[in-house]
């Protein structure tokens, strides 16, 4: 499996799971609110979280980074 690939699936699976714990967090603080503004709120806040993926040439080939918003800690995947 590539690189890209392997790194498309990760951030897939990290946008799913953070979005599934804001939208239903806010769905169990605020019950009745309306559906479309729980999604547009879910949406907003998931992009902002979500890890940033760079593609970096090197030497030894390209290289796969994420990060995150508000972490300094960068994840490499080779």
């Amino acid at each position: 499996m590539k690189t890209s690939t392997k790194a498309s699936i990760y951030i897939f699976l990290i946008f799913l799971v953070t979005y599934m714990v804001i939208r239903f967090g806010i769905q169990l603080v605020y019950s009745d609110i309306n559906r479309y503004v729980l999604t547009g709120i879910s949406a907003f806040l998931t992009v902002l979280l979500s890890p940033q993926r760079r593609i970096v040439k090197k030497r030894s080939g390209d290289e796969i980074q994420l990060k995150w918003l508000f972490s300094n800690k960068v994840i490499v995947l080779k």
